[in-house]
């Protein structure tokens, strides 16, 4: 007889039962056969990997689910295997792109929606990396690539991992910036995305929970290289340490089970032309937080400074005349 699973293990039968009252929980649309796919082609990244939930506050949005991998394959070509992604789809370039820098370092992740299938594929370059890397490789079209002046202008220089949005035909590029985060920098940041500045208060709340040096996430159209939304995380918040969340994303927490050996809640605040909302993503299995805590992302309460990134700042610096 097969030994039963630890209770911090992926179980793929417990997840489909999940899955089910989750988005239940949340009045999120669910696509069974779907999630049957997934699974099968991507047991091993589920067994080996993390996996956590993630929604937003808006009304009747996915409720998604990912693994962060701890395994280095091909996750595009096995969703283009199983018909979950068009092997012609534009963006599919930029991953392979991503993926091969470094010397094939980059390490490929999945995200899904319950009710639609793949949603994103992430890519974690192994480190901090140069903006001018990442975002200069000749599969991204010349107005994304344009988009670098901008960001090293708000001393936005150094990625550690980004994720392509196969359905909107964008990809979130998350920056480390030094801090610490103040009102201006917060204001010069938003400005990016053009939508109207937000209350006085709210500003004051994301200040008080994004680390000291803060991770945002830019979303970039592929095509046009504008750019849609801005975000910042607080990682690894304790439920009893939440900051004001909207009802769906307090009913989310709530209802989303966790098997991890330490719970990880994470909150965004994202900021776009087309609205503003909040994000939340939480542990289920395979120890999201030891990943998060491998790729050098900072939690609630820790001091929060990267001292590579200040490392390298100096050198740039240094290199530049003391230019940041």
């Amino acid at each position: 007889m097969p030994a039963l699973p630890t209770e911090q293990e992926f179980d793929s039968e417990r997840f489909r039962a999940d899955v089910r009252a989750t988005a239940a929980g949340i009045g999120a649309p669910i696509a069974h056969h779907i999630t049957d796919t997934v699974l099968d082609v991507f047991r091993d990244n589920f067994a080996q990997g993390a996996t956590l939930w993630k929604t937003t506050s808006q009304p009747g949005d996915q409720l998604s689910y990912r693994f962060f991998s701890r395994l280095k394959m091909d996750t595009v070509g096995l969703a283009v295997e199983a018909g979950l992604l068009d092997a012609g789809h534009p963006t599919v370039p930029v991953v392979a792109a991503w993926s091969g820098l470094y010397d094939g370092a980059p390490v490929q992740s999945g995200d899904f929606d319950a009710g639609r299938g793949l949603a994103k594929t992430w890519v974690y370059f192994g480190g901090l990396r140069p903006a001018e890397d990442i975002l200069s490789v000749p599969a991204l079209p010349q107005p994304v690539q344009a988009r670098l002046k901008d960001f090293l202008a708000l001393g936005l220089a150094h990625i550690r991992f980004a994720a392509v949005d196969w359905r909107h035909h964008s990809a979130n590029v998350y920056f480390r910036g030094q801090g610490p985060l103040d009102t201006a920098q917060f204001a010069r940041i938003h400005a990016l995305a053009g939508s109207p500045p937000p209350a006085g208060d709210l500003v004051a709340e994301v200040l008080a929970y994004v680390p000291e040096d803060y991770c945002v996430a830019i979303t970039l159209d592929l095509h046009t290289g504008g750019i849609e939304r801005v975000c910042f995380y607080a990682l690894k918040v304790p439920k009893n340490a939440l900051p004001r969340i909207p009802e769906r994303i307090a009913r989310f927490l709530e209802v989303a089970p966790s098997h991890d050996p330490e719970e990880c809640n994470v909150i965004g605040w994202s900021f776009g032309r087309s609205g503003d909302y909040v994000k939340a993503e939480r542990s289920y299995t395979g120890n999201m937080a030891e990943i998060l805590a491998g790729w050098n992302c900072f939690f609630h309460g820790e001091e929060g400074r990267d001292h590579d990134l200040r490392a390298l700042q100096q050198h740039e610096g240094s290199a530049t005349g003391g230019a940041r």
